[in-house]
C-alpha cells in the first residue's frame, strides 16, 4: 500500500465521512459514522460537536480495524466541514452551546438589527453574501442577546472542521478563509475580518478565530488524540476547508473560468473566479478557494434531488428513505423512474413542475416560494408528471446559469458531481438546456473528501499545487444536441414566465401559514 496516504474527515450534515486517498488521489477506504440533528423548535437546527469528535473517533478506528489502514502509512490529515455554522468555545475549549447549523433559520430578527445598522446593498458589497439567517454573523447576535453569559464566556466562535481541527490538534482558534467568508463576517476585498461591519454591530473581533489557507499545517495530532485514535503522535494536520470550497477543488476544478454542478438533495453551479462577482441583484454568493487567493462564486437550487426524492414518495408508493438521490433508493426504482420519464417527450406534452418545496434562493431569493404542477390535463399520465420533475430541476438549474450570463461569465462545459450526476437523462437534459458539453466525474459522490485531500497533500509536498495536485476521470461526457436545445428552450421560456405570475399568490399563501 502507498506509505504517503491522507486520511480526511468530510463532517456533513447528516455524518462525517472518513476516507483515505493514496498519492494519485485515488480513494482506498472509506467509512461513515451517522449523527443526529437536534430540531428544538420549527425552524432551529443544531448539531452536538461532541458528536462530530466521536464520529471522527469511530471512524478512524473502524478504518484501522475493519479496513486495514495502517497508522504509519498516513502522512497528513485533512479535514471539511459544513459551513455557516456557529459553535462557541470557551478559553479551556469547552463547548458552550450546540452548533446552530446551516439549515437554522432562527435568526430573522437579527437580521432586521442588521439593517438597522448597514443596508443590504453595503452588507452585500463588503461580504460578497447577501444577508440572511442561515449565515453565522446573526447566530453570533442571537446568542449575544438570547445568552449574554455564553457571549460572554466565548473565546472563539468557529465552525465545524475548526473543532475537529482544535480536537487533533489542541490548537483553538484558526479558521480558514474559505469557511470565514460564509460567516459574513470577513470583508472578501481586505481578505480580513470586517473591522466596520463588527464594530458597528458591537461584536468582538477577539473571539473571531485566526485567518489561515486551508493548506497550511494547523499543528500535529496531540498526545491524546493520537491515543484515542490510534494514530502516530505528531501526524500533521492542515487547517481543511468548508465544504463548499473543498466540492469545489475536488470535483476537477482546477484555473479560473471552470464550472461545476453539484447535484445533490440542493444543487448549486460554482465557478473559479480571481475576485468577488458583486451582482446587482444579489443572486449569487462568493467565498474563498481552498488557495486563500481566489474566488468560489456560487448560485444554489435549494431544493434539487430533495424534490426528486419528494416525487418518488408521492408516485412511487413503498419507498421508506429518499435521503439523497439514488441513495437508499434501489436501482429498481432509480431504473424505473427514469424510464417512466423518458415514455414522455420534451416538455412533458405541456405540464411544468416548480421545485421550490423549501422556497428557493438563487436566483429569487423567495422563502414563500412553493412548489407547483402546472398545466395539468385529463390527457396526462405520470410518465408526464415524473418527467416534468426531471425538467423542473433542471429548469431551475438553468437560472443560475442565466445569472452567470449576466455577470458575463460563460462556461465551456460543465462538470457534474454528486448523487444526481448518476442519472443519464438528467446528464442528456443539462446539456441540452444548458446548450453546453456536461462532463460527469467518475466518483461523483466523493468530491468534497478529495478535495480535503488535496489541500492537504499539497501542505506536506504530496501534491506541488491545486493546477497539478490531481488530474480528474470523467466517467461520462455528453454534447449538446442543437434542435433538443431548440425544443427545451421553448418551454424554458413559458417555465421562467410562471413565477412572476403567480408570486401573488405565493404571498398570500405565505400569509395564512405565518413563521414562528
Amino acid at each position: 500500500m502507498d506509505r504517503a496516504l491522507i486520511l480526511t474527515y468530510d463532517i456533513g450534515t447528516t455524518g462525517n465521512k472518513c476516507a483515505v486517498f493514496n498519492s494519485l488521489g485515488q480513494e482506498v477506504m472509506s467509512t461513515i459514522v451517522s449523527y443526529e440533528t437536534i430540531f428544538p423548535k420549527p425552524g432551529w437546527s443544531e448539531q452536538n460537536p461532541h458528536d462530530f469528535r466521536q464520529s471522527v473517533i469511530t471512524g478512524t478506528r473502524r478504518l484501522i480495524e475493519e479496513h486495514g489502514l495502517n497508522p504509519k502509512d498516513v502522512a497528513v490529515i485533512g479535514i471539511s466541514g459544513h459551513m455557516n455554522g456557529c459553535i462557541p468555545l470557551d478559553e479551556d475549549g469547552k463547548v458552550l452551546y450546540n452548533n446552530i447549523i446551516h439549515s437554522d433559520s432562527r435568526t430573522e430578527v437579527q437580521c432586521n438589527y442588521i439593517r438597522e445598522r448597514i443596508d443590504d446593498d453595503s452588507f452585500y458589497k463588503i461580504t460578497g453574501n447577501r444577508l440572511d439567517p442561515h449565515y453565522t454573523l446573526p447566530k453570533v447576535l442571537w446568542l449575544k442577546q438570547h445568552h449574554p453569559e455564553i457571549y460572554k464566556k466565548t473565546r472563539y466562535f468557529i465552525n465545524s472542521k475548526d473543532y475537529i481541527s482544535y480536537c487533533l490538534t489542541g490548537r483553538m482558534g484558526i479558521t480558514d478563509y474559505s469557511d470565514a467568508s460564509l460567516t459574513c463576517m470577513l470583508d472578501l476585498h481586505r481578505k480580513d475580518w470586517s473591522h466596520e461591519l463588527l464594530n458597528s454591530l458591537d461584536i468582538d473581533r477577539n473571539k473571531l478565530p485566526e485567518l489561515h489557507c486551508s493548506y497550511e499545517i494547523a499543528g500535529g495530532l496531540s498526545g491524546e488524540a493520537a491515543n484515542l485514535l490510534g494514530l502516530a503522535e505528531g501526524t500533521p494536520v492542515t487547517v481543511g476547508g468548508g465544504d463548499g470550497a473543498c466540492a469545489t477543488r475536488g470535483s476537477g476544478v482546477k484555473t479560473l473560468g471552470d464550472a461545476y454542478n453539484n447535484f445533490g438533495s440542493s444543487a448549486w453551479i460554482a465557478t473559479l473566479n480571481d475576485s468577488p462577482v458583486i451582482d446587482k441583484a444579489a443572486r449569487i454568493f462568493n467565498f474563498f478557494d481552498l488557495n486563500g487567493k481566489d474566488m468560489v462564486v456560487c448560485g444554489t437550487v435549494q431544493s434539487a434531488a430533495a424534490s426528486y426524492n419528494w416525487a418518488v414518495d408521492i408516485l412511487d408508493k413503498g419507498v421508506e428513505d429518499t435521503s439523497d438521490y439514488g441513495k437508499d433508493l434501489g436501482q429498481g426504482i432509480y431504473d424505473k423512474m427514469e424510464s417512466m420519464a423518458r415514455l414522455s417527450s420534451i416538455g412533458a406534452n405541456g405540464m411544468f413542475f416548480l421545485p421550490y418545496l423549501m422556497g428557493e434562493r438563487t436566483p429569487l431569493w423567495d422563502p414563500n416560494t412553493r412548489g407547483a404542477f402546472i398545466g395539468f390535463t385529463l390527457s396526462h399520465n405520470k410518465n408526464d408528471m415524473i418527467r416534468s420533475v426531471y425538467e423542473g430541476i433542471a429548469y431551475a438549474l438553468r437560472t443560475v446559469l442565466d445569472v452567470y450570463k449576466e455577470n458575463r461569465l460563460y462556461f465551456d462545459e460543465m462538470i457534474l458531481i454528486g448523487g444526481g450526476a448518476k442519472s443519464r437523462l438528467w446528464n442528456e437534459m443539462l446539456s441540452h438546456i444548458f446548450n453546453m458539453p456536461v462532463k460527469v466525474h467518475s466518483s461523483p459522490e466523493v468530491a468534497t473528501s478529495l478535495g480535503a485531500a488535496i489541500a492537504a497533500g499539497i501542505g506536506v509536498g504530496i501534491f506541488k499545487d491545486f493546477a497539478t495536485a490531481v488530474d480528474p476521470v470523467f466517467e461520462r461526457q455528453y454534447p449538446p444536441d442543437p434542435a433538443q436545445h431548440e425544443e427545451y428552450e421553448r418551454y424554458y421560456d413559458i417555465y421562467r414566465s410562471i413565477y412572476p405570475n403567480i408570486k401573488p399568490v405565493y404571498n398570500k399563501i405565505a400569509e395564512l401559514q405565518p413563521r414562528q
